[in-house]
């Protein structure tokens, strides 16, 4: 049952990575954190990693605590990905007048 849970927590680990991914893919496809669609790849994406972590808790793969740390630090990381982009945005909007 331990390498079950090792194994549960690990991929769940490996999906936060490519949601980040998939993130910073579309923003520097996109080029704006504000816009719809990124708003929308963030939403369903956080919400289905969030049903993920419920499930692998359901079936005892994980415990509480490392669920909530697994979405805390992917939030974190989405949050921080659009900070830097908004920080571009302001410098390049700066740049420009």
């Amino acid at each position: 049952m331990i390498e079950q849970k090792t194994t549960a927590y690990l991929t769940l680990e490996a999906d936060a990575l490519r949601i980040e991914q998939l993130l910073r893919a579309q923003i520097d496809a996109l080029c704006m954190s504000q816009c719809p669609i990124i708003e929308e790849v963030i939403d369903t994406q956080l919400f289905g990693f969030s049903r993920e972590v419920d499930f692998a808790k359901r079936m005892q793969l994980i415990s509480a605590p490392q669920g909530a740390t697994l979405r805390r630090e992917l939030e974190e990381r989405v949050n921080q990905i659009g900070m830097q982009v908004g920080q571009g945005q302001a410098e390049y909007e700066r740049n420009r007048n």
